[in-house]
């Protein structure tokens, strides 16, 4: 592989590239884990969005964080 060819999340799928799908992912994770948490504060529940989306945003941080 030479050092001038795409990286995976440079390539397009759809009308964007993969990046912009992984940013719209973690979007999403963070509503799903900022829900959790909110539930799991007012009554203790929510573990299922809470947990779930705090894996899924560390992911796309890690993953999302290469440089282009």
């Amino acid at each position: 592989m030479t050092d001038n060819a795409p990286t995976f999340l440079e390539r397009k799928l759809g009308p964007f590239r993969l990046r912009v799908w992984g940013l719209v992912l973690n979007f999403a994770a963070n509503v799903a884990a900022l829900y959790g948490l909110t539930q799991y504060l007012n009554d203790g529940g929510g573990l299922g969005f809470l947990v779930p989306g705090a894996l899924i945003t560390l992911a796309m941080i890690i993953l999302l964080s290469k440089p282009a």
